[in-house]
Parts: structure tokens; sequence; C-alpha cells
């Protein structure tokens, strides 16, 4: 028997360098977002807003909007076309304010909606919105964050609102944090921040008899498309929602909002299209943001920089007409160090405002910001490098549980990045270096993000021309998943990639989970490759099962997709296309769907050990490390230097990873430095309506961001061995650079953001 020379395999696209498949359409403009969208006969919304945070309204003059030409239809609570908006304890999508639309003359909080104004065009329909006057019997509101009573929350995120692991014979975590050789008790505040997207929310409703297409960017089409039909009465399957690409979410599109119903409603009442488009200004009012936390910190180490006891008091704002609920020390003291004493307590007050919402790494985000503060702190008072401190505390179990870890890495991406940086190289006293006029100051933080996936379902189905269609109802945020999704079946077919093509954003298409968590790619990926392989169990059949077929004889465990086909694997010569195969059959297309249901993989793998989510914990860790230089004399700050390394598992795209990272980091640096929602306390309205006000950081604000990657794949989590990278980026750096300003300054800031006014009033006082 002659030998058979193997050819070297195709390189593998899945967690190559590759740039996004959608690149061109969203250069070229050609991606259709929900506001590019017309429609015959279409007429346009506009919402008139109250004046007031409570009361009532006593009067509503809505005749001059009336009477304005191109005006259709003013609707009021006195004439809203019929809802049944979700109960409190409804589920299939997320609700974040449970508050119906137009529902009575009841003020709740400044801007709800009073009023929705329908006209031919967006310029009369606002025109109309202005007419309206309201007058109110106003009512005192709670707005002053100091005034209302502290309650403790039912659950947040499903855990109790007080965690609490003690050494034996130690009587409280407070007694262990005291009784610790040093210690320290610092609170850190975080301010209410929105999350302003490039496109704001917009949404088109369009009713064919009792079917109704509805337009909007969200983050989840089957929570969307079942919101829409419970609240109208319509059957689910008479509601199709699409969404095919969105500018941007972070979290404020992952909820329904009620304007979404009353645009529907009307949309039906005057069976005719209806468009409505939020103005910046309302982003402040109608969708959401992150809510305020104050937190206290209590940690105490030994004298080696054991921690011994670590206390996370956390209190944060909720709605009056909302639960959301930020967490912090749930998603931060929990999961990061060892320490046989941990104590975790959040507590809520209610205010006079519209509803918060998720955010960007909610809970993680606030939550490191204060635990990585802290630990700055403590290294500190105990004369260590911040560094060492945290290898000192380094854990393979989970600290509260101690349940192993899947996989966890953090030490590598705390090596990894400080060599690049050139940690070693720090001085460790503060104004150890000037550059001119400008202090330079060197910091570092750790991240993290927890694993989450749920079920999932793909559909792929390959063409008789050779090329394939993956289809899912997820979602591309600007996060890549068109990409990664085109890369996985492509790899999974043999085929290149211009040869596959993926339909996203459309309720119709096989169910996925909400885009939020970081959970898109970990969960509809699998759901990729078992729909690939089905397809190909059924390519290879009529590639073999017949006598005259081309393959006939190998069986269908001897072959592999490659080259557009199927070849033997001990023999590459022996070879067929996919087109080939169909032309020889007459079919049109081989299809396939499947779901993947991540609680069921390790049920009765009684050979292994089981790594269900009641045996690991799934986290994702990583490091900052941040240059910063502040003007001596005026309190700038400028970020000249970021360099990170993350452990998230398996990489499915360098490129859009990278990216990720970068979004997330630029997202923190915000956080850091500039942005801050101003609420009036007095009069329980939003201070900051504008971006001319609420500043967010540009291309000129963001230095380079170096970013790797570390760890093995984590083939415990999932078949990819991929975790989610979406959020944090968003986590730990702006600890980093807080630790960074104080190594330049000397000056501890302990509130968001970290101003000139606040840096040169700390200097002032030291």
């Amino acid at each position: 028997m002659k030998d058979v020379t193997i050819p070297n395999p195709a390189p593998k696209l899945v967690g190559a360098d590759v740039s996004r498949v959608d690149g061109h359409r969203k250069v070229t403009g050609t991606a259709d977002y929900t506001a590019d969208y017309n429609f015959p006969r279409q007429a346009w919304a506009c919402a008139a807003k109250s004046t007031i945070a409570k009361g009532r309204i006593a009067a509503l003059d809505t005749a001059a909007a009336e009477k304005l030409p191109g005006v259709v239809a003013v609707y009021t609570w006195k004439n809203r076309p019929k809802i049944f908006p979700p109960k409190k304890e409804d589920s299939g999508f997320m609700v974040a304010e449970h508050l119906a639309p137009l529902a009575d003359d009841a003020i709740h909080y400044h801007g709800q909606d009073i009023a929705f104004v329908v006209a031919e065009t967006y310029e009369q329909a606002r025109e109309g919105a202005g007419l309206i006057r309201a007058t109110y019997e106003e009512t005192p509101a709670v707005a002053q964050f100091s005034a209302p009573k502290r309650e403790t929350p039912g659950k947040i995120y499903g855990e109790k609102s007080h965690l609490e692991k003690k050494a034996d014979g130690v009587a409280s975590v407070a007694d262990a944090w005291q009784a610790s050789p040093t210690h320290i008790d610092v609170t850190y505040v975080t301010p209410m921040v929105h999350h302003h997207p490039m496109e704001p929310h917009a949404v088109i409703a369009k009713w064919h008899t009792n079917r109704l297409t509805f337009y909007a960017p969200v983050q989840w089409m089957y929570g969307a498309r079942n919101f829409l039909a419970a609240s109208l009465a319509l059957p689910e399957e008479n509601v199709r929602v699409i969404s095919h690409f969105v500018g941007g979410a972070f979290g404020c599109k992952g909820s329904s909002w009620m304007f979404m119903l009353i645009i529907a409603a009307a949309a039906r009442d005057l069976d005719r299209p209806v468009k409505f488009v939020i103005e910046r200004e309302s982003m402040f009012t109608s969708v959401g943001y992150r809510p305020r936390t104050t937190q206290r910190l209590q940690l105490g180490a030994d004298a080696e920089g054991r921690l011994q006891a670590m206390r996370h008091l956390t209190e944060s704002n909720v709605s009056e007409v909302g639960p959301f609920v930020e967490a912090a020390g749930h998603r931060a003291t929990s999961v990061m160090y060892a320490s046989p004493n941990i104590e975790i307590d959040h507590q809520v007050y209610a205010l006079t405002v519209n509803a918060p919402t998720f955010m960007r790494a909610p809970g993680e985000a606030p939550g490191m910001y204060a635990l990585e503060s802290a630990m700055d702190e403590l290294a500190v008072a105990l004369k260590m490098d911040p560094v060492q401190l945290r290898l000192a505390n380094r854990t393979a179990n989970h600290p509260m549980s101690a349940l192993p870890f899947s996989s966890r890495n953090l030490e590598e991406c705390y090596r990894v990045a400080g060599e690049k940086f050139g940690w070693a190289k720090r001085p460790p006293t503060p104004r150890a270096r000037l550059d001119g006029d400008w202090w330079v100051g060197w910091g570092m933080a750790s991240a993290s993000y927890a694993a989450h996936r749920s079920n999932a379902s793909a559909r792929i189905r390959v063409l008789a021309d050779g090329t394939a269609e993956v289809a899912c109802a997820s979602h591309d945020l600007g996060t890549g998943t068109y990409t990664i999704m085109t890369q996985a079946a492509a790899d999974e077919l043999g085929l290149p990639l211009e040869k596959v093509s993926a339909q996203l954003g459309d309720s119709t298409l096989p169910e996925a989970p909400v885009s939020g968590g970081s959970q898109s790619a970990a969960s509809i990926l699998p759901a990729v490759q078992m729909a690939c392989r089905s397809a190909l169990a059924k390519l290879k059949a009529l590639a073999t099962s017949e006598a005259d077929a081309p393959l006939h004889g190998v069986a269908p465990a001897d072959l592999e997709a490659a080259d557009a086909g199927l070849r033997v694997k001990s023999d590459h010569s022996r070879h067929v296309t996919y087109a080939a195969l169909f032309e020889r059959s007459g079919e049109g297309a081989i299809e396939a769907t499947e779901k993947v249901d991540p609680s069921a993989e390790t049920k009765d793998k009684r050979e292994q050990p089981s790594y269900s989510r009641t045996t690991t914990a799934y986290q994702s860790y990583g490091a900052f490390f941040v240059e910063v230089h502040v003007h001596r004399l005026t309190g700038e700050t400028r970020v000249r230097r970021i360099v990170t390394a993350m452990d998230i598992g398996q990489p499915l795209n360098l490129k859009t990873a990278r990216s990720q990272v970068i979004g997330g980091t630029a997202f923190g640096l915000g956080a850091a430095l500039s942005e801050h929602s101003l609420f009036d306390e007095d009069s329980g309205a939003w201070i900051t309506r504008d971006l001319g006000t609420y500043h967010v950081p540009v291309n000129a604000d963001l230095p380079e961001i170096d970013v790797s990657f570390v760890g093995p794949p984590d083939f415990k989590f999932n078949a990819l061995g991929a975790r989610g990278l979406g959020e944090i980026g968003n986590t730990g750096i702006t600890a980093a650079i807080g630790n960074a300003i104080y190594h330049a300054t000397g000056a501890r800031i302990r509130e968001l953001p970290i101003t000139p006014e606040k840096i040169l009033s700390s200097l002032d006082e030291a």
C-alpha cells in the first residue's frame, strides 16, 4: 500500500484575526438601523413630558396641538388605545418600569410621558407636543439621596441581599476585621450615569390586519416580541420584531419600555404605520440609567497581606416605579480574593425618579471600582506592592462557595500586562515623578465578570450553489456577532468565509437569549456548531448512501468538511463539493436547526467530574495597568497608557475581541473622569439633559490601549472554550485610573468622576 500524504488542514477561522463581515455595510451607510426605515402613509409620534416630579394632572390643554396642521391624533390617559400592560410577576421579557403608558393622571417622576402627538411629519409632531399645556397639583417628591429610609431588597440577581461567611470561632466578620493587624475603613461613591449609545431608541409599528411588524433596536428579540404580544392581546406568532443592526445598547435596549406599547397601539388605532424616535434629551428620562451607589469597604489583613476579613456594604437608589437594583459587592467581593471572613450587604432606597436599568457590567462596574480602590489603599497601609497584595490572596476556588473555578488565570494577567507595562520600575511612593508641570502616576487593578450561558437555537441552510446561511434571533450591537457566527459556520462546513452569510435580528428566526450578560457568543455558537453538524450528517448521507454516490463505501465518520465539500480523512484526493452533491441529488438545500441547553450538557457523566453550574464557578478575569499625567496647577488628568490582559477563554475573533476590550475600557475611562448625570435633589429633575453637558470620552481622550489575551480555552464552560467579553473591559479600569491618580498626586479621590476640582480640593485639604 502506497503512502498517502495528508496536507495540512486549512487554518481555523474561529480564533483568527478576521475583519467584520458587516463592516463594509456600516462604513458605506447601507446597514439598516431602525430610524432609517420609512413606509408609505407613515405618521410620526412625539411625546409631551411632565414638568413636575410628583402629583397629578389637574388639567391638560391639547386644543392647540389638535388644531395644528398635520396632526393626526393626540393621545392622553383619557383616550389611550386599549393595551394590557404586563404585571410585575409576568415573565418571558424584561420590563424596567412597571408604569403603564398614559395610565391615568398621576405623575410619578419628572419627564414622564403625559401625551403622544401623532402627525404627518416629525416636525409637526414635535411642535404639537410642545403646544400641550398641563397644570398640576404637585405633591412632595422624594429626591434627596440621604432622605429615604433604607430597605432590604428581596433578591439581588437571585441571591440574598446579605451574604456572610465566617471562620470557626469568629463571632462576626466585623470582629474579625477589627482584630486584623492592619485594617482600613473607606467609602466610595459612584454617581448616576446614562447609557447614550450613538443610536437613540426608535420604533416603527406596522400592522397587517391583526399582525404586527415592529422595528426597534432591542437586545432581546423574543423578549420584545413576548412583551408586545402579551400587552396587545395577540398570539406571539402574530408579532414580528426586526432589529438587524443596533447602534450600541449597553443595557438600555435590553428591557422593553412602555412607549413601545403606545406606538404599537396608536398604529393599530390609526391603521397606518407610526414612527417614534427618541430625542437625546429623552434618553435621560425614558430608558433608564445606572443608579447611584455608596459602598463602604472594610478590609483587614495580617502582616503578610493575607486578608482576614472583608466587609462590602452597599446602598443604592431604586425608583418608586422600577425595582432594578445595581449590585456591587455581590458581583465583586464575592468572587475575587481568598478570605476566611466575608460579609456582603446591600440596602436600597426609593426615589421619585424614572426607573434605572442594566448598564454595561451592572454590579461589577461599581463593585470592582470600590473593591480594587480599597485593595490599593490596603496596599499603601501595608507598604506593599499592589500586585503582590493581590497575589497573596489568590484562590482557585470561589471565595464564598468554595466551588472550583472552571479556569482562573488572573496571576498570568498580572504577569503579562505588568511586564508589558514595566510595572517593576514603579516607584513605591506618590509624587515620585514630575514631567514638567505634570505629575506621573502608575496604577493597576483587577477586572472580573461572570461567565453566562443560556439556551439558544440556530439554523443552518446549505444551498445548491455551495453557499450557506446561518440564522439565529440574536443581535449585533457592534460586538461582531455577524462575524463570529459566520466564522463558526464556515469552519464547521469547510467553506470560505465569503460563502457563508448570517441572518440576525428577526424574531421569526430560531430563539436566542437576551444579548446581555456577555452571553451571546457563548450561548449561540455552540448551537451553530450543532446545527452545522446535523446538516453535515445529511450531506454525508447524500455522498455515501447510494451505490452510485460519489463517496459510496466510505463510512460517514471517515468524512470531513473541507474545500467547500466533503473529503475522505485518509485520502484528500477523494473529495466532492456540496454543489456537485446537490446537482446530482436534485435537492435545493439541506437545512438543520438545533437547540443547546447548557444545563443538560453535564448530566449523567459519572465517568468524570461534573462541571455543572452547581459544582463549578465560571468567571472571567483580567488586569489593567495605567499611566496618568496630572497637571500640578490645574488638576487636569490625561491617561497616557493603558495595558491590559484578559483571561476569557478562547477569543473567537482576535480583532473583534480586542475591539470589545478597547470599547469597554473607553467606557470605563468616561466613568472615571467625566461622566455624571446631575440630578436636582430639590425638584427631582435631571439637570444634565444633553451631550453638551454630559461628557463622554472621544478619540482625543483615549491613549493607545494594549490588549493581550492569556489562558487556555475553557472547555468546561462550553465546547468552544469561550467565555463572554463585552463587559469585562468596563470593570476595574475606573479603579486603576483612580489608583494611578493617587500615585501621581497623593490625592485619594473616593467619588466618581475624578474631576480637576476634586483633585485640587483634596490637595488643598492635604
